[in-house]
């Protein structure tokens, strides 16, 4: 299934080679951060006239095009509950009904074991990278959720979060709260689906599909904002590379 592409078509007049004192002079070859559609999702960044997904995947497409990846990645579309895997060139390869954080909203501080502090419950948006599967064969973490969790390094480890706090995609626990939280995710309706503490909960048919579709560690997971007036801003690093940040809450490392 075909994204349907919102950015408006630009036309480039091709630059012929031309010569100068008798030698040949090869035409510039753009790369990523001169291309035409890239400035078109960084104007759209600040107008909000593109959705946060089609920025997404139109970015996608550009690394494809430029060679600087071609992964599949995971789309967490908080206002709908639903986990997408698209490919490199924008088709949904599985999409699927998740569990999200039970508060509603687009802070920081979601996942679990936030020690010493007020346990917040948020499904942080934003760009995330598969960082490492937690949960060691015979671990605590196995034995609840039968399967290694995947852990994602992003925004929300900053500073006082970054040793305290896990945010992960992950098959319901085996528990009394997994047979809850897999009543909601089998049902018709959505809006019981904010249940976990900010983690992405996937029935165990649904995760072991998700999981068979991406490559695991270095894996993008882009977590859609879900509060009115926020979105995804594609930014340049200091190292020339492009990531996103969500728009209305900035971040320690982010803040000046």
């Amino acid at each position: 299934m075909k994204l349907k592409n919102y950015i408006p078509a630009l036309i480039i007049a091709a630059a012929p080679a031309f010569t100068t004192c008798g030698k040949k002079v090869t035409p510039k070859i753009p790369q990523l951060a001169d291309d035409p559609k890239l400035q078109t999702i960084l104007v759209d960044t600040f107008s909000r006239k593109m959705s946060d997904m089609n920025k997404v995947v139109e970015y996608n497409k550009l690394l494809k095009q430029y060679g600087k990846s071609n992964e599949n990645y995971v789309v967490i579309d908080k206002k709908n509950c639903k986990s997408l895997v698209l490919n490199p060139d924008g088709d949904t390869l599985q999409i699927c009904d998740v569990a999200l954080g039970k508060h509603i909203g687009d802070k920081r501080g979601g996942g679990y074991m936030v020690k010493g502090a007020k346990l917040a419950a948020y499904t942080t948006p934003g760009e995330f990278t598969i960082v490492k599967e937690g949960g060691k064969a015979g671990s605590s973490n196995e034995r609840l959720y039968g399967q290694k969790l995947l852990m994602l390094g992003g925004e929300h480890t900053q500073k006082a979060y970054q040793k305290s706090q896990i945010l992960a995609l992950h098959r319901i626990p085996k528990s009394p709260m997994g047979k809850l939280r897999a009543n909601v995710l089998q049902n018709k309706t959505i809006k019981d689906n904010r249940v976990s503490f900010g983690c992405v909960n996937y029935l165990v048919e649904t995760y072991d599909k998700m999981r068979s579709l991406i490559k695991g560690i270095s894996t993008k997971v882009y977590i859609l904002p879900e509060e009115k007036g926020n979105s995804l801003q594609l930014e340049k690093q200091a190292d020339g590379t492009y990531k996103f940040f969500q728009s209305k809450y900035r971040y320690e490392s982010m803040e000046k």
